[in-house]
């Protein structure tokens, strides 16, 4: 895990969303001084908190933790396809999906 860029992901998140560390802990069920270790870098969350954090903020794990800049999960990148794609395209699209959930999770 790339520590830095976690906190950095991690409170970029958290403002986008207009909440205070606060209300985040609130939101997740932990304490205010946890969630402020993590983006403080003083604590590292365990793998249930990782992906418990990256549920609340829809993106997966691995942008949380620094191993993609991809924020969302490959379903959103599916939603939005075009009507005028050929079927031949729209099998390719489907393959390339299935193999970003392999690589990803989820």
């Amino acid at each position: 895990m790339d520590r830095l860029l976690f906190q950095k992901r991690l409170k970029e998140l958290r403002n986008e969303i207009g909440c205070t560390q606060e209300d985040m802990a609130n939101k997740l069920n932990i304490s205010k001084s946890a969630y402020g270790y993590y983006e403080q870098g003083k604590t590292t969350p365990d793998s249930n908190s990782v992906s418990m954090l990256a549920d609340f903020f829809d993106v997966s794990t691995d942008y949380l933790l620094g191993r993609t800049n991809v924020r969302n999960h490959p379903e959103t990148f599916a939603a939005h396809t075009d009507e005028d794609m050929s079927d031949e395209a729209k099998a390719e699209l489907e393959n390339f999906k299935e193999f970003l959930k392999m690589k990803y999770g989820k």
